[in-house]
């Protein structure tokens, strides 16, 4: 690449449009001290900044997830404790957070201010650069781990965030699956180490080792720095070399990541992983057929592999997927992905397979493979995957996500291996290559390259062993017994003393000077006004079109909400079924491969799925309806129109196997959605006896569904024939034009031609009308622990608010912005150990506190009940509260896409929230003052004294606390 200007001590040594994504990218390197600079110039204003580091682990201990954690904890220039928190607090961030990968760490911020902005990326540049953590070694040991001693008679604990972050991720299977799947593939390299840390060896840490790592990865020279959006850069560029990067020289040993030698034949190894005590583990073995193929940098390897796994695996059309599913050997099957890394590597994992069963299942997945190869594969299925990656591609991320840091994800894994990163932003010439699977063997060959004849594979068997959880606490319970029983009285006595150090350094504050020197917008940087969200109103007869005149580039996103006003209690988990069935089942015009395709290769989406919303104006009543929801191009308006109507009107269930195999696998991927979300399960059983909404949510969604679903299971071979009768019902009940909304979001003239082409459509719903179902809800009162084979716990507690005659107000925002950030931040996170805590109060009236994996269980449940105590005592500067108000307008005003803002007109419109309803909570946020945080505490404290709670937690620990439970219940059956 020549070199051809030099700016702010930087060396630009590309240029190049990037007319995909509409931008042009500037590729620099800092001459002084060998930075990498990359700036992509548009006009998105939702500006994103990103430093990342090669981080390369070195043992299991963690280091590159703790030092993650302890950089953001203060620095030279901004010396506040947590600040972190101090920005998440008093900033507009659109984005702000630090994650740790295989192989590299990034800490990205993004905003739509430029003042804030620019104050967001000195202090991160100032926080990675020159952290305290050379004078403060209590950073370490709140971040990563440190022993925990009080009294000579009280027990040794090791505490820690990420540790207990840990114990929480290996407690879960598909966590273990993926980080052993990798271990396995990369015996002799780096990445046989967890660079998030095992928590039997996180205490293996020394502060020696932190720092060394330190001060090998946080080189300047080995750092990438990535700019997006219409920021100023000049002002950026000026800014990272004065104060930051001209203060080092490079440095002449890169950081390497060594090549693993591929294998001469397949690795077969088995791991356990933990599941309840008492469980049936007949169908609960779990397979993973794992390969490692190519090396980067090499964009076409890499989503040449991607295409073929969602041609294999991802679409109800896929081969391998469906001939995994319809053998009966697995309930449920998923791809892997490690494709970003040094050698990309990828798996086939099936889950719920009995032991016996795993040579025949491999054996098929071979055939199937070797079949593929030899008879190819379907062209029109590789057609749609490839239509709706390209629509994906074209239209950017959706949802609350800045689309500048999804392109530096996509740069990040190509060049920290060597490549250029302007590659990685442009993908016609990717598309074009992919493409060649339409006219040639392209991914036939492909399969046999990187599955059939690679070497490089392992099969690993996870092998489920109950109470394995309770086992792995009890050895570390009794390994700090061990531990402290060979303790002299002076190391005890020392162990003490460095306890009650740390605590001292903990209950420090930042001192206002310290604060002062973090940059801050005031609220005179505010807009005052909230935003509107366009909304226009047509009658169609019985039926409402509302419209949405927005800029989509050429898309229509089209839904249409069908009442369910008169569904009784008892269907709603038919109604949910119904919705996860869609597109799985053949049609009246389709089977369901072809109808797939057809969905894949003219649409970017298609879904129906289960709408509960209470209704703003009086939230006792439960607003139901079935949404049925789509998006493509203006041109493919009629194909989409079509195929929603084939897709949610005509399904058929006379395929009794095919339904069989997927309310198993509906189960399946259920089961392990509980793991992932059990502060959500926590909080919705917390309320589900008391609460109508929450206990249809429980009903459709959490863990009553997952009961239905495993009811289902056990009668789905005497009883297939009414199962499949009562879907054919709500298909015939709950699809009818009374009271429908049509919603249609994008610009003029296609919405216009949209609604001219709505017919096909409306013609095909029944002219129906039943009268509402009068529900009757009965709320009880109990608190409940739900065990699980995990080392942690998340714990709920709250209670309705407006029953005990409070009201809602925008103040209630920043009172959640102090908990989090403040109280519920030090006491359970820092001080506690948890991973994770935080509040909610929602509009209708729920207030929650959650904890996230939390090594505590009573004490949590204590911090709860003090927070009235804290807000009495709680003070803070008229310049404090004003960071508080601005922090959480960054929430009430983060950016939505076109998509985003329909969707939020829609919902404003069926619970009867009005602009003005949204005016009023933003003059509530910003006229929010000291002594209206006081008052709260009163509502808290009446609430808490209810003392309604949920934990969903380790065995062990919930049956030692049983006597605060009315009962005890599993997570899973």
């Amino acid at each position: 690449m020549k070199k051809q200007v030099e700016k702010n001590g930087f060396e630009l040594l590309e240029t190049r449009e990037i007319k995909e994504i509409s931008a042009t990218a500037y590729y620099y390197e800092h001459k002084k001290s060998g930075a990498h600079f990359l700036n992509v110039k548009c006009e998105d204003n939702n500006k994103v900044f990103c430093v990342t580091f090669k981080t390369v682990p070195q043992d299991n201990t963690g280091c590159p997830h703790i030092m993650e954690h302890s950089v953001l904890n203060g620095s030279k220039n901004f010396p506040a404790k947590s600040t972190f928190m101090e920005l998440i607090k008093g900033s507009l961030h659109t984005f702000i957070n630090a994650m740790t990968d295989s192989d590299m760490t990034l800490y990205p911020v993004a905003s739509t201010n430029n003042k804030d902005f620019y104050n967001l990326a000195r202090v991160y540049m100032d926080s990675v650069f020159f952290p305290k953590i050379y004078e403060q070694p209590h950073i370490l040991s709140q971040e990563g781990w440190h022993y925990d001693i009080k009294d000579p008679e009280d027990e040794l604990k090791i505490i820690g965030v990420v540790y207990n972050e840990m114990k929480g991720a290996y407690s879960s299977p598909d966590n273990l699956i993926e980080l052993n799947n990798q271990i396995a593939q990369f015996p002799d390299s780096p990445y046989k180490y967890d660079s998030g840390g095992n928590p039997k060896e996180i205490p293996q840490l020394t502060y020696e080792d932190f720092i060394n790592f330190h001060k090998k990865h946080y080189h300047p020279s080995n750092s990438y720095i990535f700019l997006y959006g219409d920021a100023d850069e000049n002002e950026i560029m000026e800014m990272m070399d004065k104060e930051y990067l001209s203060q080092f020289k490079k440095d002449v040993e890169p950081v390497e990541l060594p090549f693993q030698k591929p294998f001469t034949r397949t690795k077969k190894l088995e791991v356990e992983y933990p599941v309840e005590e008492g469980k049936d583990i007949s169908e609960q073995y779990h397979l993973s057929l794992n390969y490692t193929y190519g090396k980067n940098p090499d964009l076409i390897t890499v989503f040449a592999i991607n295409a073929l796994m969602d041609i294999l695996m991802s679409t109800p059309a896929s081969p391998l997927k469906r001939a995994i599913l319809e053998s009966g050997l697995a309930h449920d099957v998923r791809v892997s992905f490690n494709i970003c890394i040094l050698q990309p590597t990828f798996g086939i994992i099936c889950k719920e397979v009995k032991k016996e069963n795993i040579p025949a299942l491999v054996q098929l997945i071979t055939d199937e493979l070797n079949r593929l190869v030899k008879e190819g594969i379907d062209k029109k299925l590789i057609e749609a995957v490839l239509n709706r990656r390209e629509f994906f591609l074209r239209e950017g991320p959706s949802g609350n996500f800045p689309k500048g840091l999804y392109y530096a994800f996509n740069v990040y894994h190509h060049w920290i291996h060597g490549g250029n990163p302007i590659d990685a932003l442009a993908f016609e010439d990717i598309l074009k290559e992919l493409r060649r699977g339409l006219t040639e063997p392209y991914y036939e060959e492909l399969i046999k390259k990187s599955m059939l004849k690679n070497h490089h594979s392992s099969q690993i068997t996870y092998v489920p062993v109950p109470g394995l959880a309770n086992k792995w606490e009890q050895e570390i319970k009794e390994k700090l017994a061990e531990e402290k029983k060979k303790l002299s009285e002076a190391m005890l006595n020392k162990l003490i003393e460095e306890t009650r150090e740390f605590q001292q350094w903990q209950q420090q504050q930042p001192t206002p000077e310290e604060l002062a020197r973090i940059p801050f917008l005031t609220l005179e940087d505010i807009n005052p006004e909230a935003e509107a969200y366009p909304l226009e109103l047509e009658k169609l007869g019985t039926k409402t079109i509302l419209t949405h005149p927005l800029k989509t580039n050429g898309i229509v996103y089209l839904k249409a909400y069908f009442d369910l006003d008169h569904s009784p209690e008892e269907d709603l988990p038919w109604l949910a079924l119904y919705a996860s069935l869609m597109g799985m089942v053949d049609s009246k015009n389709y089977n369901y491969v072809d109808l797939s395709n057809e969905i894949y290769s003219h649409t970017g989406d298609l879904n129906l799925i289960l709408n509960l919303r209470p209704s703003y104006q009086d939230p006792d009543i439960i607003l139901l309806k079935f949404l049925l929801s789509g998006k493509a191009l203006q041109n493919k308006t009629d194909k989409l129109i079509e195929l929603a109507k084939e897709f949610a009107l005509y399904p058929l269930f006379d395929d009794y196997d095919r339904l069989k195999l997927l309310i198993r696998e509906a189960k399946a991927k259920l089961q392990t959605r509980l793991f992932y979300f059990a502060e959500s399960i926590a909080i919705n059983r917390l309320f589900a006896p008391s609460s109508q909404i929450h206990h249809f949510l429980d009903l459709t969604s959490g863990l009553d569904y997952y009961r239905f679903l495993c009811d289902l299971d056990k009668k789905l071979d005497q009883d297939i024939e009414n199962i499949a009768h009562k879907l054919e019902q709500v298909r015939e009940t709950y699809f009818c034009q009374n009271n429908l909304l049509i919603s249609i979001t994008s610009d003029e003239e296609a919405i216009k031609e949209t609604i001219n082409g709505l017919n096909p459509l409306l013609d095909a719903i029944p002219d129906k009308v039943y009268p509402p179902f009068e529900r009757y809800f009965h709320p009880t009162d109990f608190n409940e622990g739900i065990i699980a084979p995990i080392q942690v716990q998340y714990c709920a507690k709250g209670g309705n608010f407006f029953r005990k005659g409070y009201s809602y107000s925008g103040k209630l925002r920043v009172l959640t912005n102090i908990l989090n950030s403040e109280y519920l931040y030090r006491e359970l996170r820092e001080k506690g150990g948890a991973y994770g805590t935080w509040a909610g109060f929602t509009l209708n009236g729920y207030m929650y506190f959650v904890s996230y994996r939390d090594p505590n269980l009573e004490r949590t449940l204590e911090v709860y009940d003090q927070t009235p105590e804290y807000l009495r005592n709680f003070e803070c500067s008229k310049r404090d509260m004003e960071r508080y108000i601005i922090g959480d307008i960054s929430n009430l005003d983060y950016p939505k896409t076109p998509e985003g803002k329909g969707a939020q007109s829609d919902d404003d419109y069926i619970t009867g929230f009005t602009q003005e309803d949204r005016q009023q909570i933003r003059d509530e946020v910003l006229s929010t003052r000291l002594e209206d945080i006081h008052q709260y505490a009163d509502m808290i404290e009446e609430v808490m004294s209810m003392n309604h709670y949920c934990v969903v937690g380790n065995e062990a620990k919930l049956k030692a606390a049983s006597k605060l439970f009315d009962r005890l219940t599993p997570l899973l059956s």
